[in-house]
């Protein structure tokens, strides 16, 4: 009891508590130390945002909590997650980009790719992470976005009915937050500083790096229920 009290005061004043392997004496790294250790020996920086258990091999994947793919694979399909590209826990970093930004230099990223992540920032957080990816991608780079469509979703809306006749699926069903238009997308990323934003359909980006695009799942939204776009530095 008196150690929890003790650790939790200590938080409570700005301390940071770390795990010691006593057997190694290595210190458990959070994502975010782990990727300030790893990167300078990365050769190519592919960052991957939102990727849950669908970790991809040769990526820095980042989440905030860490899920094996095993239970996943039903979803996936060899398809889009075929064994060859599947990574592990080596290639995961769990950060919140919002809160801690990422240990990365200006202009050090290759490519940056995320699918249905987007939408479950708010509005302030879209704009921290747009600032900060912006701020670490390459000149020149892409930035690809896969996510839902605001006005692909409510044409299943029939507002004449009020508030009854709007469909809320796309909060209520998978957690959402802010939504986003093409020209939603497309003002931010500009107020941001890219200098363009180039809109196209699943897996026909401008950058020959980017995966085999998942979402959205068919059983999920259609086809058009998602915007595809290149966000260019």
């Amino acid at each position: 009891m008196l150690k929890r009290v003790i650790l939790f005061f200590l938080k409570k004043l700005g301390y940071k508590i770390v795990k010691i392997d006593k057997k190694t004496q290595k210190i458990e790294l959070t994502g975010y130390n782990k990727l300030e250790q790893n990167y300078k020996n990365i050769d190519l920086l592919k960052l991957h945002f939102g990727c849950g258990p669908r970790i991809l091999k040769g990526w820095i994947n980042i989440d905030i909590c860490y899920a094996h793919y095993s239970d996943y694979l039903k979803y996936y399909t060899d398809k889009y997650y075929p064994e060859n590209v599947r990574g592990d826990i080596s290639d995961f970093y769990d950060i919140d980009i919002t809160k801690t930004g990422l240990p990365l230099p200006d202009n050090s990223v290759d490519v940056i790719f995320h699918e249905d992540f987007l939408e479950h920032l708010s509005q302030k957080d879209q704009f921290l992470f747009l600032a900060e990816t912006y701020r670490v991608l390459k000149p020149e780079g892409i930035h690809r976005v896969n996510t839902p469509d605001i006005i692909s979703a409510m044409k299943k809306s029939k507002f004449q009915k009020g508030i009854i006749g709007v469909y809320k699926e796309e909060w209520d069903k998978s957690s959402h937050i802010n939504i986003l238009s093409k020209n939603n997308l497309e003002e931010m990323a500009k107020i941001v500083g890219y200098k363009e934003v180039r809109f196209n359909s699943r897996d026909k980006s401008n950058s020959n790096l980017i995966p085999l695009e998942y979402r959205p799942d068919p059983n999920d939204r259609e086809e058009d229920g998602n915007i595809f776009a290149d966000l260019i530095k």
